[in-house]
């Protein structure tokens, strides 16, 4: 049995639990038919999801990651792929107990350089000769080595490392650490007597942050605190002599190294200028410096914040993301290019995705330098596009119902990894213009080839305001039209996250929900991205009427269908959706149960709790101490006290984006008001459990909502 459906003996008998209750639930559409079932919450193990795609130089294969489950470990990992344009088997390139990503092909394509925790000590760089032979490691830095890049002529990396304070300050000679040894060898009198030692004693404690001292801004991670100033700098790496030396120097984070086409300048972004703590700064910098290190040259782009640089094939111009800055929250992520005047001065930006009105994902350069290729999601649907640089126009390349997750150009090919309803990850392959599509992996359809798997039929409705809103339905398995069916509904989070099929995140939840009769819904309410800045904008310092009406007036457009029993309605969603789920529970009665996730419940609080905070000053314009009506008023705390539905409160005990004093504030109150609510609190998960999670963690997620559901709206079984 391999180790991606095998399960150790612990393991095993919690997912046969899981799998009993799964099964008594779908029990009445098993029956269906003979050669397929209903997707089941165990079937996560069987998901391999692609990403990281790279096309090689000569646009003949590519290599990709693949990440999947191993039952037995209850782990994740990831591994290197290649698969040939024209078809061919798919070849697995690594293996073993690791996370392996970020591959680049070398120049030659003899080499792939790779990121991957297989040293044992963080993430190091490695490097994969395709010729034979195992991965070996490029860098050995103690606090990891990212994102590499090679030069034109292959013979040099670059690399991102991060280093302390302290140990900046250590390499450059600007300070002198008193060490262990030399406290402990000293005169305990004197020790204790000298401000000086009693200083580099507290020092060496705060750095093994035993305790954690705290003097940042930003000093909360996912799930710990970051209490000690990291700075990622630059370095670079011969292939032959194996030293690395870091090109960036001060207390400033560089990111995206790039180099020139010839190999003499890098690009890269930072924020060295202003004096500013980068806690407190919204701007980075693109900046231009030789390639052999030296002073960097700062392109100013002003009003935007600047990231993902990447030089044209001939060296003339810049292509670089870059967001609004008096708009931070609500801003369209877009793309622009800047020549590189033969005088050392840069020309006017062209802004060449602006005119989608659609906020840009990924984008690589045409291999002729004409155009920009770029990923935008629109619509609930992520394609690929095309902008030529000559005369402004944008045409869609590759499209459809689904979404692009990843993708890459090299000469006349593109590779591109899909996500559908049908199939959650499968590699694609097309030529430039989007013709002679066509799929390269067979990652899913073996195990989907026996499974329901319901399509997402979309539609449009008119919200209560006349706004145009778009919504998606699955039907349940098993679906008849003389009958009515439980309705699910489901909000995504952000605020400015967008849904669809082309979002990839929900896929198995959505499938299990239908899978055991319901009817799923989910929308795009105003806020959501992937319909321009406006709808975006228009739930500013408006959480929550607005966003809940839209979706009131979905499920009252399908209840009106017929085909939904108005008495077995339930809501959830997690996040941003968690927020808006117990905001609709206080002021709407009208669902059996609801299930807030991870949500956020206080907005005043969660300025102080959260390190998602600056959501506040962003999306309200004021801080609680200048407008504390406005949050009070948008707050599902405030409502708390008229909710009647049974509500199932979800949160995982590290997480810090929304903190966990968010729900237990909201359990405590409702349970102090004898209102009908449970609470669930996960051990050692962050705010993305439900995506990234322990996998046994994520079963039992999805088991017990579908339980909490049933429960309340099928009480018979």
């Amino acid at each position: 049995m391999s180790s991606s459906t095998s399960t150790s003996f612990g393991s095993r008998f919690t997912v046969a639990v899981c799998l009993l209750i799964a099964v008594t639930l779908a029990t009445a559409h098993q029956a269906i038919a003979q050669d397929k079932r209903p997707i089941q919450a165990n079937d996560l193990y069987r998901i391999r999801t692609a990403g990281d795609v790279a096309i090689s130089p000569d646009g003949q294969q590519v290599a990709f990651v693949l990440t999947q489950i191993d039952s037995a470990a209850d782990a994740y990992y990831s591994h290197l792929w290649l698969a040939g344009v024209n078809g061919g088997p798919v070849r697995q390139l690594t293996r073993g107990a690791v996370r392996d990503r970020d591959p680049v092909w070398s120049p030659d394509g003899s080499k792939i350089a790779f990121v991957s925790n297989r040293g044992g000590d963080g993430a190091q760089v490695f490097i994969l000769p395709l010729d034979g032979g195992e991965p070996w490691a490029l860098t050995d830095l103690e606090n990891g080595a990212s994102n590499p890049v090679w030069s034109p002529d292959g013979s040099t990396l670059l690399f991102g490392s991060s280093l302390t304070t302290r140990e900046l300050e250590e390499a450059e000679g600007e300070a002198e650490r008193e060490t262990e040894g030399e406290t402990e060898g000293a005169d305990e009198a004197a020790m204790w007597g000298s401000l000086a030692a009693i200083r580099a004693w507290l020092a060496t404690n705060a750095e093994q942050e035993e305790p954690a001292v705290i003097t940042r801004l930003d000093f909360q991670g996912e799930r710990g605190l970051n209490p000690i100033e990291y700075w990622n700098h630059i370095y670079a790496i011969d292939l032959e002599r194996g030293e690395p030396r870091r090109l960036t120097d001060g207390p400033y984070d560089f990111f995206a190294p790039m180099f020139s086409p010839d190999g003499r300048q890098i690009a890269f972004i930072a924020d060295i200028t202003n004096g500013v703590h980068p806690d407190y700064s919204l701007k980075n910098e693109l900046y231009i410096m030789d390639a052999e290190g030296g002073e960097p040259r700062m392109i100013d782009i002003p009003g935007y914040n600047v990231f993902n640089p990447s030089w044209s094939p001939d060296g003339t111009h810049i292509a670089f993301a870059a967001r609004d800055t008096t708009e931070p929250s609500a801003a369209n992520t877009i793309v622009g290019v800047l020549e590189l005047l033969e005088s050392g001065l840069v020309g006017n930006v062209e802004w060449v995705s602006r005119p989608l009105d659609r906020g840009a994902r990924q984008y690589h350069w045409s291999a002729d330098g004409s155009s920009i290729y770029f990923s935008a999601g629109v619509h609930g649907t992520v394609p690929i596009y095309r902008a030529a640089l000559d005369n402004g126009q944008i045409r869609q390349v590759v499209s459809g119902e689904r979404g692009v997750l990843s993708f890459d150009l090299s000469g006349e090919k593109l590779a591109f990894v899909v996500t559908q309803p049908a199939n959650p990850s499968e590699v694609y392959v097309a030529n430039v213009d989007g013709d002679d599509e066509r799929r390269i992996t067979d990652l899913n359809t073996g195990w989907l080839s026996g499974i329901f798997v319901q399509p997402h039929r979309g539609f449009w409705y008119e919200s209560f305001d006349g706004r145009r809103v778009q919504g998606w339905l699955i039907e349940p398995v098993g679906y008849r039209n003389n009958e009515t069916y439980p309705l699910a509904v489901e909000i995504h989070g952000g605020p400015h996250a967008m849904w669809g099929p082309g979002e990839r995140t929900m896929w198995h939840e959505f499938q299990l929900l239908a899978a055991n009769g319901y009817f799923v819904l989910y929308t795009n309410p105003r806020g959501s991205g992937g319909y321009g800045y406006d709808f975006k904008y228009v739930i500013q310092r408006a959480w929550g009427d607005g966003p809940m009406r839209d979706v009131l007036t979905a499920v009252d457009s399908i209840v009106a269908r017929g085909i939904v029993d108005e008495d077995r309605m339930v809501v959830t969603g997690g996040s941003y959706a968690g927020y808006l789920t117990a905001y609709l529970v206080g002021n709407d009665h009208r669902f059996a149960a609801a299930v807030a996730q991870r949500g956020v419940y206080d907005l005043a609080t969660f300025f102080g709790e959260g390190n998602a905070w600056m959501l506040v000053p962003f999306e309200f314009n004021a801080y609680p101490w200048e407008d504390p009506e406005v949050l009070r008023r948008e707050s599902p705390i405030t409502y708390a006290h008229q909710i009647e539905t049974p509500l199932l409160i979800i949160h995982s005990d590290r997480d810090l984006r929304t903190g966990v004093s968010q729900s237990e504030m909201l359990y405590r109150t409702l349970k102090v008001l004898k209102k009908p609510v449970e609470y669930v609190r996960y051990p050692r998960e962050g705010h993305d459990l439900s995506c990234t999670g322990e996998p046994l963690l994520r079963i039992d997620r999805l088991l017990r909502i579908l339980e909490f559901f049933q429960r309340h709206v099928r009480p018979d079984l």
